[in-house]
């Protein structure tokens, strides 16, 4: 599972959590958010009592990446006593305001059961609208769902066009969804293959990427 906090590169794994400072991310200085971008620092640097600190009263106030960063906090047992419960809670607010990592690590959750029982249909529910902005690791859970019909009927071919479309955005190989495509390849057949190939060209139009999921298969 991945965890990313705003302006922290993520990395998938399934025990460790790795955060890393990506400054390329840094938000725009807004007065009435400027605690936000303290605690985006204090993360970097390891104070998480600073970073609950000021994620906190902003989290309260409806800032879905404080919100995040709150979930985050919870998920890990940083500077609060570890929660799952209430990690989720704060996904959940920051995830119905659009926040795309708070969406994929709920959906995480749910398809790993962590803190709660498996529910694949609602890991679905919440990796598709992180996936229609384009996060490579919501692609790739939610084309592993559709090749296995968990929650979702069985669809091998929008599960390679969105592990294609995954590989596409990272701009390297190297990734599970290239990893879990090849598996896929040698269980299609070359009129199925082509069927991905043509979806998975509408979907990398440009714009293109939420319209065209919500409209396929129609």
């Amino acid at each position: 599972m991945k965890m990313i906090y705003a302006p922290f590169v993520h990395a998938a794994g399934n025990a460790a959590v790795l955060f890393l400072f990506c400054s390329s991310l840094a938000l725009t200085m807004q007065p009435a958010l400027a605690g936000f971008d303290e605690a985006a620092a204090a993360f970097a640097a390891g104070d998480y009592n600073k970073t609950l600190q000021q994620s906190r009263p902003l989290a309260e106030k409806g800032d879905p990446r404080s919100q995040y960063a709150m979930g985050v906090l919870y998920e890990n047992g940083l500077a609060v006593t570890k929660d799952l419960k209430l990690a989720a809670a704060w996904y959940l607010k920051a995830a119905k305001q659009g926040n795309a990592d708070a969406q994929y690590n709920l959906g995480a959750m749910y398809e790993h059961g962590v803190g709660m029982p498996v529910n694949y249909a609602e890991a679905a529910r919440w990796y598709r609208p992180a996936a229609e902005q384009g996060d490579i690791d919501a692609l790739s859970n939610l084309g592993v769902l559709y090749q296995n019909g968990q929650g979702v009927p069985q669809d091998k071919v929008l599960a390679m066009a969105l592990y294609n479309v995954s590989v596409a955005y990272a701009g390297r190989g190297t990734t599970q969804a290239a990893q879990n495509r090849q598996v896929l390849a040698n269980q299609m057949s070359l009129d199925e293959v082509k069927k991905a190939l043509a979806l998975t060209e509408t979907l990398l139009k440009p714009g293109n990427l939420k319209p065209g999921l919500r409209t396929y298969p129609k």
